[in-house]
């Protein structure tokens, strides 16, 4: 290929901000070394005309770049109005036909987007070529490198062919496939990898009860190829249970175990509960922390960090060196089916998963059953999706043969057939005709599949277990035991450790469940366990450790019986289990390593319809240490505690259960939304609030009911529903008068003095704020300032004008001194005294690491109005200057407030210090820290959604990056466009005036 590169550009002109985009493009790709040409680069009409020059420019263009919009996809098939778009319906015919012509077998034609979103905008005769969306500096390097041909690995000289002996198999013994051979590994290089960086191997979390895995010869190469391309970050398996996703990653990893990884660090996890409960509190906290270790954070791991940071910090982490991360069986942390199906519920994956998305020069392999939607803006480059389908007809016989069934191909094809080669169905089924009939595929007949449905998860496997249930329990003695063992998997959601299985099995017997395994010989359980994994039902987890695992579909079918068919077995195992748990570990554990019984026991204490022992003893005070929130506060394990909640409700999140006093469903109800405001998933909390406030309200709780009709006005606000915030927080103060609480009178008066000043009733906050901070000094004399968040919030509102007047400078606002807003007296000096007198009190009271970010916020956002209020008096333009020369302070407090926000695992609050910070680091010029602060808010803001925050991001941008070419986003006015629509929709009249000011200036952008 020559070194000179000619690309030629086709797309619609859909908008002026579209076509400063795709020049944008243009400009980068020439400056990149790559000849690039664009309609716009033709001054006036090329002489030849228009349709003739971009038939020569699709001609000479060794690429084409094709920008897929919607405008541009419906000019592509000619859905255009007649006169509209000429150029787009032609070009798309040329294209069309050129791809016609070469019979597909083309790449000069390439897909491109600027948004993730729009995939189905790619014209359906381009679907089948790898698109490009340039959504970052990653993305765009990867078209970059197609472009030069440097995309993929260079193979290595081929060498002469090794000639053996071919191996021969043992008559009879039925061995399992030997693993075909990998690539000779480069043993200096290995050896100079490990100097640098010795290797670390974990042991292997994955189980799975195939002897040979079958029918997956191309699913392993696919992973093959993966594991040797660059430019692949994650894997990410989707299928049905029982397909054979853990069986099939668990053989490869084997495989590349047996030649060492090549060097690479080697770890996995298996989310085991999957499907045995309604998973609306499963957690990673247990995985994070582990993986931390692992890789060498153990500091951060037994500290109180966000989720967030946690997850970003162990990307950062595996991204340092070449790793093979597998993740099994993610979903009890995804969302189910449904308007967020697949989206991850748990921060820090999808923390960890993004960050490696973008940067892993290993792999990270994830299997679900649910699409992982976080990954989707990826899905088309870094982070592709394997689709695991059933088992082919011939691979379905093949299974069924190798575990002993005897019949014609036709009956053995029918059978494979009827489950649709659903694997885990086949390997039962076909074990269990061994064992029961000798084999006999005519004796299929036992197990009816008619009613099976293959949509519902565990459908046809179910079917089988049926059949094997009926089997055993007409199996005498022998039978009974087995069937006691497979009815213990089914207590359990994840492996059942040896200590779990001998409280179960010691006397006296659980009635209906352990009569055939109480007392019973260490041999002929032995012989049980042995009998039922040479049937695939369990797996021993360790050799010797007395452990046992079953697969999530034979435990929750299991499960499902006992519970409807035997309840009073049930409960009294559960019960069993949860006493023995609750007394295996000391009292009140420090690490959440230590916690891990206590979490099982609650599960395991709620299954026995022990509720109120179980909040009362374990979770509250073992667990949270009373009000101290000791798992919380101290350990970060929001995830965990949210789990534990979940037990608490029949169904999470609609039911608290009714064993618990009125006074604790309402407390679990508001824990519920606190745990899920914690960890930014704010439309469910704002539920479990409403419905934890109507609760107190309904027993008059008066003090509980104005804090969460306080806290349910706050989370309204901050997802902009700023009229309900303010009805909210009415009804807050009404419920804490009534209380005569001292404390929520003052709570809730700042509550509502907050969402009136984000309505833009300044006047009515004020004075609110005022009453507030009366009654403070009332109460608590020595303290006669607000402080913690109604502080924060005070000197929020004393800092409006100060605010409005920097962002006036900083945008090049200019207007006649008449014009300047009214009231600007500086009140600057006097917030820069309450915040340092608080944030002494906080330091020297120990008080909760959010008050001290807090304090650190309002100074470092004090410092900064300052600083360009400095600048506007010498006549300076703030944008080019060095102020962190000027005034330290400014950056030493707002860095101190990023991080004391990120510890305090608050993650609402945080888009406050990142907004500030990127203002000053913008300041500072150093323009890309600062866009790094807006992009990581926005990513924040858009998942709850924050809309207020999202509106106050839209106008940073515009205001501080408007001079900035290339604009980073879209452009300065259509941030402005989305600022002044989000403001408008949410009642945001705080932002109004700052609003008109940005519009104004922007006149001269």
């Amino acid at each position: 290929m020559s070194d000179k590169i000619r690309v030629f550009i086709s797309y619609s002109h859909d908008s002026p901000e579209h076509e400063q985009r795709v020049l944008a493009l243009s400009e980068r790709l020439r400056k990149d070394g790559i000849d690039a040409q664009v309609d716009q680069y033709v001054n006036g009409t090329p002489p030849k005309g228009w349709p003739r020059w971009m038939l020569d420019q699709l001609e000479e263009a060794e690429y084409v770049l094709v920008i897929c919009t919607e405008t541009y996809h419906r000019r592509f098939r000619g859905h255009e109005h007649p006169g509209k778009g000429k150029g787009a319906d032609w070009e798309g015919a040329l294209i069309t036909q050129d791809i016609y012509d070469a019979r597909s077998d083309t790449i000069k034609f390439v897909p491109i987007l600027f948004d993730p979103s729009g995939e189905h905008f790619v014209p359906q005769p381009l679907r089948s070529l790898t698109h490009y969306t340039l959504d970052s500096e990653a993305a765009y390097e990867q078209l970059y490198d197609f472009l030069l041909g440097q995309a993929g690995v260079e193979p290595g000289d081929l060498g002469a062919v090794r000639r053996k002996e071919r191996k021969r198999a043992e008559p009879l013994t039925f061995p399992a496939t030997a693993a075909a051979d990998a690539p000779e590994i480069d043993a200096a290089k290995v050896r100079h990898v490990a100097a640098a960086d010795p290797q670390k191997v974990a042991p292997t979390r994955l189980r799975h009860s195939a002897e040979r895995l079958i029918g997956r010869e191309a699913d392993l190469a696919r992973l093959d190829e993966a594991w040797a391309d660059p430019a692949k970050h994650v894997l990410t398996i989707v299928a049905f249970g029982g397909v054979g996703k853990t069986s099939l990653v668990a053989e490869w990893a084997a495989r590349l175990a047996r030649h060492g990884y090549g060097g690479a660090w080697y770890f996995d996890w298996s989310f085991y509960s999957q499907g045995t409960r309604a998973q609306g509190g499963a957690s990673a906290d247990q995985f994070i922390n582990r993986a931390l270790e692992f890789f060498g954070d153990a500091e951060l791991a037994a500290g109180a960090a966000s989720p967030w940071d946690k997850g970003t910090r162990l990307a950062q982490l595996v991204a340092e060196r070449r790793v093979l991360l597998v993740l099994d069986g993610l979903e009890p942390l995804q969302y189910p089916p449904g308007p967020l199906a697949g989206e991850l519920r748990d921060p820090a994956i999808a923390a960890l998963l993004k960050g490696l998305a973008q940067r892993n020069p290993g792999l990270c392999v994830v299997t679900t059953r649910e699409r992982v939607s976080d990954l989707t803006p990826f899905r088309g480059s870094t982070a592709p999706e394997l689709p695991l389908h059933h088992l082919s007809t011939p691979a379905g016989v093949e299974l069924l043969r190798s575990v002993g069934v005897k019949g014609t191909e036709a009956e053995l094809e029918a059978l494979v057939e009827e489950v649709q080669g659903h694997a885990l169905t086949l390997n039962l089924l076909g074990r269990y005709l061994v064992r029961a009939h000798g084999g006999d595929v005519r004796r299929r007949d036992r197990v009816r599949f008619e009613k099976a449905d293959k949509s519902i998860q565990g459908g046809h496997a179910f079917k089988a277990m049926a059949a094997y249930e009926r089997w055993l329990a007409d199996g005498g003695d022998e039978g009974a035991r087995q069937l006691a063992i497979l009815q213990l998997m089914g207590l359990f959601d994840r492996p059942a450790d040896a200590a779990c299985i001998a409280a179960l099995r010691q006397p006296p017997t659980i009635a209906g469940l352990t009569e055939p395994i109480v007392d019973l010989m260490e041999e002929d359980w032995n012989l049980a366990v042995t009998a039922l994994s040479d049937s695939g039902l369990v797996s021993p987890e360790t050799a010797g450790s007395g452990a046992l695992d079953s697969h999530p579909l034979i435990r929750e079918y299991f499960a499902k019986q006992l519970r409807e068919h035997a309840p009073k077995a049930w409960r009294a195992a559960h019960s069993r289990l949860y006493e023995h748990l609750r007394d295996s570990v000391e009292h009140q554990p420090d690490t959440l390593e230590g916690l891990q019984p206590l979490y099982q026991a609650v599960a395991h204490g709620c299954h026995a319809g022990r509720h109120q022992e179980v909040c009362d003893s374990v979770y509250w005070d073992r667990i949270r240490r009373g009000v101290d929130a000791y798992s919380s506060h101290q350990l970060g394990a929001f995830g965990a505690d949210l789990g534990a909640v979940a037990c608490f409700f029949d169904q999470p999140w609609t039911k608290v259960s009714t064993l618990l006093s009125v006074t604790d469903q309402a407390w679990l109800q508001g824990q519920a939304g606190f745990h899920l405001r914690s960890l930014g998933r704010l439309s469910e909390a704002l539920q479990q609030m409403r419905a934890a406030l109507a609760m107190e309200v309904e027993r008059e709780g008066w003090r509980n009911a104005a804090t969460n009709a306080g806290n349910l006005s706050e989370l309204e606000v901050t997802l902009g529903d700023i009229e309900s915030g303010v009805l909210d927080a009415t009804q807050a103060m009404a419920h804490a008068n009534r209380s005569s609480d001292p404390a929520e009178r003052i709570y809730s008066r700042t509550f509502l003095a907050d969402a009136l000043h984000q309505a833009g009733r300044r006047d009515e906050a004020v004075v609110l704020f005022g009453e507030a901070e009366d009654l403070q000094t009332e109460f608590q004399p020595e303290y006669p300032f607000l402080y913690s968040l109604r502080g924060f919030q005070y000197c929020n509102l004393l800092l409006t004008h100060s605010e409005r007047a920097a962002w006036r400078h900083v945008t090049g606002w200019s207007r006649s001194v008449s014009e300047q807003p009214k009231d600007t007296g500086d009140f600057v000096p006097g917030v820069v005294h309450r915040a340092s007198e608080t944030l002494g009190w906080a330091e020297d009271n120990g008080l909760p690491i959010l008050t001290i970010a807090l304090d650190h916020l309002t100074l470092g956002r004090a410092f900064v109005f300052q600083l360009v209020e400095q600048g506007r008096a010498l006549g300076t333009q703030p944008a080019v200057g060095a102020v962190s020369l000027i005034h330290p302070a400014a950056h030493k407090h707002l860095e101190a407030a990023v991080d004391g926000l990120r510890r305090a695992s608050q993650i609402n609050y945080l888009p406050w210090g990142l907004l500030s910070r990127a203002w000053l680091r913008f300041l500072q010029s150093n323009t890309d820290a600062a866009r790094a602060d807006l992009d990581e808010a926005w990513e924040i803001a858009e998942r709850g959604p924050m809309r207020l925050h999202m509106a106050d991001i839209h106008l940073h941008r515009a205001r501080l990056f408007h001079a900035v070419q290339p604009y980073p986003w879209d452009s300065p006015h259509a941030d402005l466009a989305a600022a002044r629509k989000l403001i408008e929709e949410c009642g945001y009249w705080r932002r109004k005036e700052e609003l008109e000011d940005a519009e104004a200036a922007a006149v001269n952008w």
